[in-house]
């Protein structure tokens, strides 16, 4: 007698297993967008807080005029470093002042905008035009 699996028995694994794969790969697609999303948000938390501070100790916000979405500076938040914020490289952000720098707006780019967060934030911090895929955080 010879020991081994018939083809059926073969047949049978493979299609329970195409299945459960098929079944849960969606599940798992767009996990570390998701992520990266998550530590874009978590960083532009951070730098509120930092240019809230600034705020503290100078009465006004870093100046940068610009508008929503296509005018923001990218690169003028390099007074937070070091005092206010250990690191401004790598945090992908837009930044304008508002309100004669009494106010700020700070976006970013999502990578897999799910969900009303991205149009949420923009609407509470007082953008009239929402553009989907933007994560905004402001003053208020």
């Amino acid at each position: 007698m010879k020991k081994g699996f018939t083809l059926i028995e073969l047949l049978v694994a493979i299609s329970i297993i195409a299945v459960l794969t098929a079944a849960l790969l969606p599940n798992f697609m767009g996990t570390r967008e998701k992520a990266k999303d998550s530590q874009k948000v978590q960083d532009l938390n951070a730098v509120k807080n930092a240019l809230r501070m600034y705020y503290n100790d100078h009465q006004s916000y870093p100046a940068h005029r610009g508008s929503f979405p296509s005018g923001g500076c990218t690169n003028c938040l390099d007074v937070l470093a070091p005092d206010y914020l250990p690191v401004m490289e790598g945090i992908g952000y837009s930044y304008i002042s508002v309100n004669n720098e009494d106010g700020f707006q700070l976006w970013t780019a999502l990578s897999s905008a799910v969900g009303d967060d991205d149009t949420d934030s923009q609407a509470k911090c007082g953008i009239d035009t929402t553009v989907q895929g933007y994560f905004v955080v402001c003053a208020n």
